[in-house]
């Protein structure tokens, strides 16, 4: 796993909390609550997939494990249950976050061009998550946005750009959400074309050193 990706890793684990904190605020029977239930199952598979990655690349895996694996494969898991005892693993998340800080510090300071790349791809997270909430909760009275998949698809064709129309908003600031989420799926498509490109530009850099 490259040092951008585990960058996006630990950003989105400060988001994982904030979103976990705006449950305390929203309704467990409501269509909101239920967005946030799958944005938290979808950073946890993220999540997973940095503990399966980490612990692959690791040489000493059971050192790994024993030390912050255990950690990571926790945070892993889905904490927006009904059961008591799932809700404390809200506390593995912060200890995650701490672990997070000081790589994302330093990460910042050595690698300054890099992390832009990481820090475009989080703030498109946000964004995204953010823009879906807000259509769903403006929407849910006034337009046929009223369910958490009907704001899933909305902002995904979205983003994408392709626009089906099926699900659209009515609303004034709808609409300016949905203004902000198409020009952030257009930066995102930027991001990858820019970040593809050095990526290119740095192997052919070292393969004419090479010769």
């Amino acid at each position: 796993m490259n040092s951008v990706t585990k960058l996006i890793v630990a950003l989105l684990s400060i988001l994982s909390i904030l979103l976990l904190s705006l449950t305390f605020f929203i309704d467990k029977d409501s269509e909101l609550y239920q967005l946030i239930h799958y944005y938290d199952f979808g950073l946890c598979i993220v999540f997973l997939y940095d503990f399966f990655a980490q612990l692959i690349k690791r040489k000493k895996r059971w050192t790994y494990f024993l030390t912050y694996g255990w950690l990571d494969l926790l945070s892993s898991i889905p904490v927006m249950s009904e059961f008591s005892y799932i809700r404390i693993l809200r506390v593995v998340r912060i200890i995650r976050i701490l672990r997070a800080y000081k790589m994302i510090h330093t990460f910042i300071i050595k690698n300054k061009k890099a992390s832009l790349y990481g820090l475009i791809v989080f703030m498109s997270t946000m964004i995204l998550i953010l823009s879906s909430t807000l259509v769903l909760y403006l929407e849910q009275e006034a337009g046929n946005i009223k369910t958490a998949e009907d704001a899933l698809w909305w902002s995904y064709i979205t983003i994408t750009t392709v626009g089906y129309g099926d699900y659209y908003p009515v609303t004034n600031a709808g609409k300016l959400a949905a203004s902000i989420l198409i020009l952030n799926g257009i930066a995102i498509f930027g991001a990858i074309v820019s970040y593809i490109t050095d990526k290119v530009n740095t192997v052919k850099k070292k393969s004419s050193l090479g010769e």
